[in-house]
């Protein structure tokens, strides 16, 4: 049996729109192809993940507020990321999360909140 790892970053503020669905579609589907899906969740005060030990990397939808909370903690994992981006590491990211990995996110006031960008 094959066997793919997951990791679902901020479960807990990245839920907009029931990403989680995304996750139970994902083991149905692997389950299906007769491999086994491991999902580890991230949440900000949790150690450091090993990014590049991961398959995929999926986050979720957030609100502006959300967003700006975890860009903090985001961008201490800025490098780890860049090179599990390098190594193969595949990261699905849906609405809010997207944005978070972009170079910067400009709020509806106009103010420019930096992103972690350029992976």
């Amino acid at each position: 049996m094959q066997e793919l790892k997951l990791l679902y970053l901020y479960p807990d503020m990245l839920e907009l729109y029931g990403d989680y669905g995304n996750i139970q579609v994902l083991k149905y589907r692997t389950a299906q192809r007769d491999i086994k899906l491991t999902v580890d969740e991230y949440v900000v005060g949790d150690n450091a993940p090993d990014f590049k030990s991961y398959d995929i990397v999926f986050a979720g939808g957030g609100a502006d507020n959300e967003q700006t909370i975890l860009s903090e903690d985001l961008m201490k994992h800025k490098e780890a990321i860049r090179q599990a981006v390098k190594e193969g590491t595949f990261f699905l990211l849906i609405c809010g999360a997207y944005q978070l990995f972009g170079k910067y996110y400009k709020g509806v006031e106009g103010n420019i909140i930096p992103r972690i960008g350029n992976i």
